[in-house]
């Protein structure tokens, strides 16, 4: 069999009736030669006989009877990688067609990258775009994820150089929260990032998400920023507290939880967000609804459209396709 030149890996776990749809995404890749890894962490619904199911030389599974969690899924992923590039992607995500081709060229036209991002945009359970991340420019990112998480789409827009990304290491498997962001930061030590500025990835955000626990995503992030600080430091950049109590009380809006979405914009108003925040936090306690809704109206108002059409396109394109 002739090796391949990038191994996509997708962690899946109990997502029968779901993760055939980005495993279709990933296949549809047009101009790489493409391998690609599921990995079963431990799945005790339809899983396996679905993917027995799945008809394509290019798809290999690993089957972790126990589920140890992403990282050491992703990282089971990395060790039965063929290829001298991996790329990673959630089993709920979506690539667009030329997202692994677009990143090989650009890694081409960065020296020394060994690694490389897209922009995302984030769609609801409906299909609907939402919001977008854009990506740091290529080049240095460290003094950018030293401040905060700034590669989009989770762990899905990541494309990597296959011996870089055993040589730091992998994901850390005891850690459940931020695990990615910690990864990109071992990354950017050693290497430039190339950038690719187009919406490549949809970046699914479904209700009662698991980025919902916000408690344990504020530990971890605790955690990783006093890991982290001494290196922070010597670059001059200061983590983003106020961006990250922000988010965190997006997602407390997103659950019901107003208490908790007014004691984080509080926390942000504190960390430097001043007195918008400060009126989030009132807002959050006596109206949450309309806070909640205008907040979603700006970031969806914001997707360029440029970015509304591409992304749009092969969305749509993405979802007609037949099962495998």
């Amino acid at each position: 069999m002739t090796t391949p030149h990038v191994t996509a890996v997708m962690p899946t776990h109990d997502r029968a009736r779901t993760f055939g749809a980005t495993l279709r995404s990933l296949l549809a890749q047009h101009d790489v030669d493409l391998e690609v890894v599921v990995v079963d962490d431990g799945s005790t619904d339809d899983t396996p006989a679905v993917l027995s199911r799945v008809d394509d030389q290019r798809v290999r599974v690993v089957r972790r009877e126990e589920a140890g969690g992403p990282s050491a899924a992703r990282n089971a992923g990395i060790e039965a990688a063929r290829a001298p590039w991996i790329a990673f992607c959630d089993d709920d995500d979506r690539w667009a067609p030329d997202k692994l081709a677009a990143q090989l060229a650009a890694l081409d036209a960065t020296p020394g990258a060994a690694w490389a991002c897209t922009g995302s945009v984030l769609v609801d359970d409906g299909g609907r775009i939402i919001d977008h991340e854009r990506p740091p420019s290529s080049g240095d990112a460290l003094p950018a994820l030293l401040a905060g998480n700034v590669i989009p789409g989770g762990g899905s827009s990541v494309l990597v150089r296959a011996d870089e990304v055993r040589a730091v290491g992998g994901f850390e498997v005891a850690r459940r929260h931020s695990e990615d962001w910690d990864l990109w930061i071992r990354l950017a030590e050693r290497s430039p990032i190339a950038s690719v500025d187009r919406p490549l990835v949809a970046y699914r955000i479904w209700p009662g998400s698991a980025s919902r626990a916000t408690e344990a995503m504020h530990r971890s992030w605790t955690e990783l920023t006093d890991r982290y600080r001494a290196l922070a430091e010597a670059r001059g950049v200061a983590p983003r507290r106020d961006g990250h109590e922000r988010w965190l009380a997006k997602q407390e809006l997103r659950s019901g939880r107003r208490l908790g979405a007014a004691r984080r914009y509080a926390a942000a108003a504190a960390a430097g967000g001043g007195l918008r925040d400060a009126a989030r936090a009132a807002l959050a306690l006596g109206a949450p609804g309309v806070l909640e809704r205008g907040g979603e109206a700006r970031a969806t108002s914001a997707v360029p459209q440029s970015w509304r059409e591409e992304a749009a396109a092969w969305i749509a394109g993405a979802e007609a396709e037949v099962a495998p």
